[in-house]
C-alpha cells in the first residue's frame, strides 16, 4: 500500500464518529449562541439547567418544554463561559439550576462563587475552588448581567430526574418577568474560519515514513505497521486503544508532519471504534455498523 494512497483518506470525514456527539444540540444562528452538549426546550422558559459533570443525567432529562435548556458543564472556565453566553443572550432565563455530580473542576461551586463575588481584574472567579477559574472569552458586561439576571438554585449532587423537575415546576410558578436591558454581544470578536481540504495543498510527505493500520479482532488489538519511505518495514506496533498507539508514535518521533499526525489520530480512532464494536475496519474507509 503506497503512502499517497494512505494519506489520501484525510479528505473524508468519518461518519462513524458521529457517536461521539452523543445526540447533542449545537448552536444555531439564533439561540443558543454558544455550541455545547445540551438539549433545547422552549426558548421563552425561565429555567436553565446545568447537570455539571453528569452527561448521563442530561440525557435522562432530555428535551422538555418545562425549561429553556439543559446541558452539562464540565470546566470552570470555557464551560462556564458558554453558559454565560447562552443565558445573557436570552432574557427569558431567570434561574440556573445546578444538579448532577459535581465536576472535578468544581464548576458548581464556581458558579455560586461567581454569583456571590464576581471576578477580579484578571477575570478569575473570586472564591472559586477550581484550578483555572479564569473567564477570558466573556466581557465584564456579560458577567455582570449574568450575576443579576439569574438566581442560582443549588441542587448539586441531585441525580433524580423527578426531584429536579419538581424544582423546575416550582420555579416556573414564580412569575418572573423577562430580564430588562439591552442585550450584550454573545462573545468577543473572534475570527470565523470556513474549513476546507485540498490534497494537492495539504499533503506533505513524511520523512519518518508511513503506517498501515489493521484490526485484529481475535487478539483484541490494533496492529500498526511502520514503513520507511522506501517501503521497508521498520516495526509493528500493538495496542488496544488509539491513545496508546499514537502516544507511542509521537513520543518516539515516528511522525514528523502535523497533517500526518492528525490523519493517524483519525484513523486510529476509527480502528478503536471498530475493535470495540466488532466491526470491520478498512483504512481510509468509513466505519459503519454492519
Amino acid at each position: 500500500m503506497g503512502r499517497t494512497n494512505i494519506d489520501r483518506g484525510m479528505v473524508r470525514m468519518v461518519a462513524a464518529l458521529d457517536w461521539v456527539r452523543q445526540r447533542c444540540f449545537v448552536a444555531s444562528n439564533e439561540w443558543p449562541v454558544a455550541a455545547g452538549r445540551y438539549y433545547v426546550g422552549r426558548k421563552d422558559r425561565r429555567v436553565a439547567i446545568s447537570t455539571l459533570g453528569s452527561l448521563e443525567l442530561m440525557h435522562r432529562i432530555g428535551r422538555r418544554e418545562e425549561f429553556a435548556i439543559v446541558g452539562k458543564t464540565f470546566t470552570e472556565n470555557i464551560g462556564i463561559e458558554k453558559v454565560i453566553q447562552n443565558i445573557v443572550s436570552n432574557p427569558a432565563i431567570r434561574f440556573l439550576v445546578l444538579c448532577g455530580q459535581e465536576s472535578p473542576h468544581k464548576v458548581g461551586q464556581s458558579f455560586i462563587a461567581l454569583k456571590q463575588a464576581g471576578v477580579d481584574s484578571e477575570g478569575r472567579i473570586v472564591g472559586s475552588q477550581g484550578k483555572i477559574p479564569v473567564l477570558k472569552n466573556v466581557n465584564p458586561e456579560q458577567i455582570s448581567r449574568f450575576r443579576v439576571q439569574v438566581e442560582i438554585v443549588d441542587l448539586i449532587g441531585e441525580q433524580r430526574v423527578e426531584t429536579i423537575m419538581e424544582k423546575v415546576a416550582e420555579l416556573n410558578r414564580r412569575n418572573f418577568a423577562a430580564f430588562q436591558g439591552e442585550l450584550t454581544a454573545h462573545r468577543r470578536d473572534v475570527e470565523e474560519v470556513s474549513c476546507w481540504h485540498r490534497e494537492s495543498l495539504d499533503y506533505h510527505s513524511d520523512a519518518a515514513g508511513f503506517f498501515v493500520i489493521q484490526v485484529d479482532g481475535t487478539a483484541g488489538e490494533i496492529l500498526v505497521e511502520h514503513y520507511d519511505a522506501s517501503f521497508k518495514l521498520l516495526r509493528v506496533l500493538h495496542g488496544k486503544t488509539a491513545l496508546e498507539i499514537y502516544s507511542t508514535i509521537v513520543r518516539n518521533g515516528w511522525v514528523t508532519v502535523l497533517g500526518h499526525a492528525a490523519y493517524l489520530g483519525r484513523e486510529l480512532a476509527k480502528a478503536e471504534l471498530a475493535l470495540r464494536r466488532g466491526w470491520t475496519y478498512e483504512q481510509n474507509q468509513d466505519v459503519n455498523e454492519p
